[in-house]
């Protein structure tokens, strides 16, 4: 049988199309979920080369029946392999999907909805959910969980990923983390009406959805759409059983329930993707009216702590291509070769913009446009084409023999940032002040770190002395090697000796 090809439109191809690529580990042996499966993970992410990293599926999960994905997005590679795409072709691939989104498609049955559990059958607590910052989070979290809501004057949904904590069967409470999120703004609308807000939580969705879910966009779209975007085709969609959402039908399981007014209850400490812990306050809750599913469904959840993680992955595309769409599409904004963010940097507090060599004059001005889009970065790096940016090595090297602090970098003062970090908490002591909830102050750094004048050889090999070696290495009887693009930009940029 061949292996399944994109667009994926549920989370089981895209497993297969991973097992048949060499990118699946399945673990056998009897896991923990309260904390096991979290340390495997996170051992799995750090100590594997960005290259080789793999999913795990954990087949055997201790007192469940039902098997728990991680680290389904662990690389650059699997996200684009997820989408469909080459990894220097994803920013673009996001452009065309806003570009021109697909309206879901309505069915009437759905594999999602094979089993249909109410009352006391619905029970959160027959999830295998695994609590990821274990001794220290105060319980499971549904850490993949994509929370879809509604406007309940226009009727158009919103789908977002937001912390989800277990509080018992029936409830879980939700923390959405800043009011000016789409989903506080639907809970608020509802709230002052005096009506419970309608609730469906997707567990195990399509890949394009889970992207969707990340992707930082206006007010007022509907990220199912920029899902089908993402697939290139419509999302199949069914209503749910107890609530008036639509829902992805050929997702692994939906938690339908309500929120209601004034419905609060402590939620957390949890381990925050910033990679510190964060405070426990008091969030909506959840009430559970049903749990559908497929037959024999599979859970998904991120390691979101401390970087790196498939979460940080997924979450710097929610905020990267919706960055290029809007700079390149709508702004226009010429000169601009690729966008990353500074891995480790938490999936947002370090944005790198590539600039091309024709328009290196023109980087602080395109370092200031960056600025004013503001999702939250401290810092911008404005880099040459000769650089990788997506290799931490290669950006250091670059910034550390390229930038002069005094001419080179420029204070934004009053930015905003939406994350509590030690320095925020640092800022808000110094001024006596306390955090009642983002954005928060702080100030931004643009950084120019483009070569401003003749610099002297990049002290490699010539590019065709490298290249021979390269085709006689299996003559060697040297371990094979995977070159790294960082070196192959710097051999084609810097080509010759005297280049």
């Amino acid at each position: 049988m061949s292996s399944p090809a994109p667009p994926f439109v549920d989370l089981r191809s895209y497993l297969m199309f991973l097992e048949s690529a060499g990118r699946l580990q399945r673990v056998h042996a009897p896991v923990d979920k309260q904390w096991e499966i979290a340390c495997v993970a996170r051992w799995a992410m750090e100590s594997t080369p960005d290259e080789q990293r793999y999913a795990i599926l954990f087949e055997q999960v201790k007192d469940h029946t039902v098997p728990v994905a991680v680290n389904l997005y662990a690389s650059r590679a699997l996200c684009a392999g997820a989408l469909g795409v080459a990894p220097e072709a994803v920013l673009q691939h996001w452009a065309a999907a806003l570009t021109t989104p697909h309206q879901p498609i309505r069915v009437e049955t759905a594999p999602v909805q094979e089993v249909l559990e109410t009352d006391s059958a619905a029970s959160l607590l027959s999830l295998p959910v695994p609590v990821w910052t274990p001794g220290r989070d105060a319980g499971p979290y549904l850490s993949a969980g994509n929370v879809i809501t509604k406007d309940p004057g226009t009727g158009v949904q919103n789908l977002g990923n937001y912390r989800l904590q277990i509080h018992d069967a029936r409830r879980a409470g939700l923390f959405f983390g800043s009011r000016l999120q789409h989903g506080a703004i639907h809970c608020a609308k509802y709230h002052e009406r005096g009506e419970p807000m309608p609730v469906a939580i997707v567990v195990g969705a399509p890949p394009a959805v889970n992207f969707a879910a990340a992707a930082k966009t206006a007010y007022g779209v509907d990220e199912l759409t920029i899902a089908g975007g993402l697939m290139g085709a419509g999302l199949r969609v069914v209503r749910a059983k107890t609530v008036d959402l639509w829902v992805p039908a050929d997702a692994e399981c939906v938690i339908e329930g309500w929120v209601a007014p004034g419905a609060e209850q402590l939620e957390g400490p949890f381990g925050e993707a910033l990679g510190y812990m964060d405070r426990a306050a008091p969030a909506a809750v959840v009430q559970v009216s049903a749990i559908t599913h497929r037959r024999a469904p599979v859970h998904h959840g991120y390691v979101q702590q401390l970087p790196p993680s498939d979460g940080h992955l997924v979450m710097e595309l929610g905020i990267l291509g919706p960055l290029w769409y809007y700079v390149t599409c709508q702004l226009r904004l010429s000169g601009l070769r690729d966008l990353a963010i500074l891995r480790g940097s938490a999936g947002v507090s370090a944005l790198v913009a590539q600039v091309e060599r024709s328009a290196a004059a023109r980087a602080g001005e395109i370092g200031h446009v960056l600025a004013k889009i503001g999702f939250g970065q401290k810092f911008i790096y404005l880099v040459d084409e000769d650089l990788d940016i997506h290799d931490a090595e290669t950006l250091n090297w670059g910034l550390s023999t390229r930038v002069d602090p005094e001419r080179d970098v420029t204070i934004v003062p009053q930015a905003q940032t939406f994350q509590v970090d030690p320095a925020v908490l640092a800022r808000a002591a110094a001024e006596g002040g306390h955090l009642s909830g983002p954005p928060y102050r702080s100030s931004l750094a643009i950084i120019d770190a483009t070569v401003k004048c003749p610099i002297p050889e990049v002290s490699l090999p010539e590019r065709a002395m490298m290249e021979h070696v390269l085709a006689r290495w299996s003559e060697f009887g040297l371990p094979p090697i995977v070159p790294r693009q960082r070196l192959a930009r710097l051999l084609a940029t810097h080509s010759q000796a005297g280049s």
